[in-house]
């Protein structure tokens, strides 16, 4: 019988601390090294100090290709997840975005993203949506 991760395993994979202030419920990324950052204020303290991740703004951005082939999306696939309702309909429940945050902020994605997909319903509809947003099948069998 599956049950709700949500309710049963709420601090399975509880949020990190601040990066700059380590205290703060994260909310955000710094563009430049992917950490967590809970305020503004923390954002510009971290701003105006250098940081090892910063990506170097001088070289030109690349081409987005139309077909992959590494896995990632293209844009037509990335449109296509934006508009699906199911998805919007999913993303509309708080307390599942706040899933998909621990989610990405998990020690272990892979591990936490299958123990969603085995316990959660809700999730693994998820999921599905997206795959069926992005013509996964169809590609499958190409």
């Amino acid at each position: 019988k599956l049950r709700c991760f949500w309710c049963t395993n709420s601090s399975a994979m509880s949020s990190p601390p601040c990066h700059v202030c380590g205290q703060g419920q994260v909310k955000y990324r710094f563009p430049c090294c992917r950490e967590r950052y809970c305020s503004i204020v923390c954002f510009r303290v971290h701003q105006a100090q250098p940081c090892a991740g910063r990506r170097d703004n001088a070289k030109p951005a690349k081409k987005q290709r139309l077909e992959t082939d590494d896995g990632t999306l293209t844009d037509v696939q990335l449109c296509s997840l934006r508009g699906h309702a199911g998805l919007r309909t999913a993303l509309k429940s708080e307390r599942f975005r706040e899933v998909l945050t621990q989610l990405d902020s998990a020690d272990d994605r892979r591990a936490a993203l299958e123990t969603l997909l085995e316990g959660d319903a809700f999730f693994a509809k998820f999921v599905e949506h997206a795959l069926e947003a992005v013509d996964f099948w169809n590609q499958e069998a190409a």
